[in-house]
């Protein structure tokens, strides 16, 4: 299974045991859960950017600025 090696400072590494322990999980699983999550939250703002960007033509020509 592909592996990653990151390096802390001690201070990062005090807080990052700290959040996991809060988590109620070990660091290594903490650390994980943290960098996919992160992946996953980029790629759902990603996605609703584009999605945004393909509806709001048909949105500002249904409401154009000014009328209501």
């Amino acid at each position: 299974m592909p592996a990653l090696n990151v390096e802390f400072s001690d201070e990062e590494m005090a807080r990052l045991r700290a959040r996991a322990t809060l988590a109620g999980r070990s660091l290594k699983q903490h650390a994980h859960d943290v960098i996919v999550e992160e992946a996953d939250r980029i790629a759902f703002v990603d996605g609703a950017v584009a999605e945004a960007t393909r509806v709001l033509p048909g949105v500002q020509a249904r409401f154009p600025a000014g009328q209501r």
